[in-house]
């Protein structure tokens, strides 16, 4: 490999026929070998006429050489043999950074199953994926895929309305105490049993991590193991919320050792790089054995938006010629993109009328627009009907000089096309009124910290519902670094006091109303704005069968056949 390595750096570091100083200490080093390897390296290069090489003369002179052939197409069929064995990053290595989104498009674009007895779904994607660790995620796209690779002890209904086990064999809610008798012959991916005490010590790694989805098992008062397969959850407070505690992401029980976390699903992660997320099927899983064998989620950036493919589950915006061969499925997503204002940071922002002007300001902005901008329609609250009409069309006063911020406001959002756009429309308005202001996008990881969501005065950011409303109102007001971001001690208390009332109302109905009733007051303390619905458009190859579009954007992987 490391002569590939060296022709590589060679095409990519060196202009063809044309004279150059280089050190041999600078090739041992690009190389990771030695001198000695580096004097051998050179010596083939040369007898097979792909440099020329001069060695320096006198003290202080470099040796010169000269590259004498192109050598990019015989890279790229190298590094495409590398790739079909699988060796994604060594291949990558030899293609230059700026070709690397196309030469991985173009591979996926032709690539096809050689073997019958291997099925492969292929995924091509804007972006790599993330933490993949239950207790730190915080995205619907790593939420969905590390439900294939967790198992929960309970697992709940697309309404959340019932429970079936997964790794528990039986449970009972008593009072205040939830009592799990687990399956037995489980194992981790590793091979190792999972017993009670695996699960106490998954639940302290999450109750002791500073993750914000913690704030979800506050309600858990605490975790007894009484024998090798059965233990007891305790809450005081709200006893109900336990079987849906006990079904969430976070709660999907891993083991971890040396930093690596090993999960029971019905998948394993098998590779996880910058560009290639592979998860294949666990033969030892404990529940129905998915019918295909593998998932390749493919990040070729930009080359995901003009993909000309070969895929099998693609959004409708990257399809911009035809969508012939594809099962098209739309829906509007429960949910919102939104506005947070921070009150905590800029003096301007502290001022509540202020707030409210720029609520104003966002409710009638029209439509954003953009080449990965979706399908919008105005919003006036998380699960408020999509509406093409926002009910303000007249011009906003404009502020009088006395009153504008005397410094710029900060726009903060991550790279999602609807996002950027939406963020780039009120920079836009702000600016026709008079109110300058800044805009920060950020890749997702970075952007979802509460260090760095409290250094901006408005946030964009969105949020999907999942079919469990209830559920997914808490997740979002209790688990959400933007909200807390905003929040101060007084209003944290206040909206803990608000959600634990509201969950204590005797039927579904009325948890629903009074958490509404949340989402309402927070818009009246002008810290939130909802904006837009967005409008899900997937596309599912005929290859394979079209099962139905989750709430989250995605499709059942345990569900495919191809």
């Amino acid at each position: 490999m490391r002569y590939w390595n060296a022709l590589a750096f060679l095409q990519h570091s060196l202009p063809l026929d044309e004279w150059q100083s280089l050190s041999l200490d600078e090739i041992s080093h690009v190389l990771s070998c030695t001198r000695r390897n580096a004097q051998l390296l050179i010596k083939r290069l040369t007898s097979e006429k792909i440099i020329e090489w001069q060695s320096g003369v006198g003290r202080g002179n470099l040796p010169l050489v000269k590259r004498l052939a192109d050598l990019e197409q015989r890279l790229a069929a190298h590094a495409q043999h590398l790739i079909e064995q699988g060796q994604i990053e060594s291949a990558l290595k030899l293609i230059s950074e700026d070709k690397r989104n196309k030469f991985l498009s173009d591979y996926l674009s032709q690539y096809q199953q050689l073997s019958a007895q291997n099925h492969i779904l292929q995924i091509p994607f804007y972006r790599g994926t993330h933490d993949l660790d239950p207790i730190g995620i915080n995205r619907r796209t790593e939420h969905h895929i590390a439900s294939y690779l967790y198992s929960s002890l309970l697992k709940a209904s697309l309404d959340g309305h019932s429970f079936q086990g997964d790794l528990a064999h039986s449970w009972k809610l008593d009072g205040n105490e939830l009592t799990v008798i687990l399956r037995k012959n489980l194992s981790f991916h590793d091979g190792s049993p999972i017993l009670a005490a695996d699960v106490k010590i998954h639940f302290d790694r999450l109750m002791n991590s500073s993750n914000v989805s913690k704030a979800l098992f506050q309600f858990i008062d605490d975790v007894q193991v009484t024998t090798p397969y059965k233990l007891k959850f305790i809450s005081h407070s709200l006893p109900s919320l336990l079987p849906k505690l006990l079904a969430h992401g976070a709660m999907g029980i891993t083991k971890v050792i040396d930093g690596k976390v090993y999960g029971s699903g019905s998948f394993i992660l098998k590779e996880q790089t910058p560009r290639r997320t592979l998860l294949v099927v666990n033969p030892h899983y404990h529940g129905y054995k998915p019918w295909i064998d593998g998932i390749e989620i493919w990040n070729i950036g930009d080359n995901a938006k003009a993909f000309d493919l070969n895929s099998d589950v693609v959004h409708g915006s990257h399809l911009k010629q035809t969508r012939e061969g594809f099962t098209t499925c739309h829906q509007w997503e429960l949910g919102c993109v939104h506005a947070m204002l921070n009150p905590l940071r800029h003096h301007w922002m502290k001022a509540k009328s202020n707030r409210q002007w720029l609520q104003t300001v966002l409710q009638a902005m029209p439509y954003p627009i953009g080449g990965d901008c979706e399908q919008l329609a105005y919003a006036k609250g998380m699960t408020s009907p999509p509406t093409s009409s926002n009910d303000l069309h007249t011009p906003q006063e404009i502020l009088p000089t006395s009153d504008r911020p005397s410094s710029p406001l900060i726009i903060m959002t991550y790279q999602l096309g609807t996002h950027i756009a939406t963020a780039e429309q009120i920079r836009l308005t702000l600016s026709t009124l008079g109110i300058e202001s800044e805009l920060t996008v950020l890749e997702y990881p970075q952007f979802n910290q509460q260090a760095t969501l409290s250094q901006a005065d408005i946030m964009v950011t969105g949020e999907v519902f999942s079919e469990d409303v209830e559920f997914s109102w808490l997740g979002w007001l209790l688990c959400t670094n933007s909200n807390e971001a905003c929040l101060n001690a007084t209003n944290r208390a206040w909206r803990d006091r608000q959600i634990t009332a509201a969950m204590t109302q005797t039927t579904e109905k009325k948890r629903l109303k009074a958490l509404e009733n949340i989402e309402k007051k927070l818009i009246a303390k002008a810290i939130y704005q909802p904006l837009y619905h967005v409008k899900q458009d997937l596309n599912i190859s005929d290859k394979i069968s079209a099962p139905e579009l989750l709430a989250n954007g995605w499709i059942d992987f345990n569900q495919i056949t191809m």
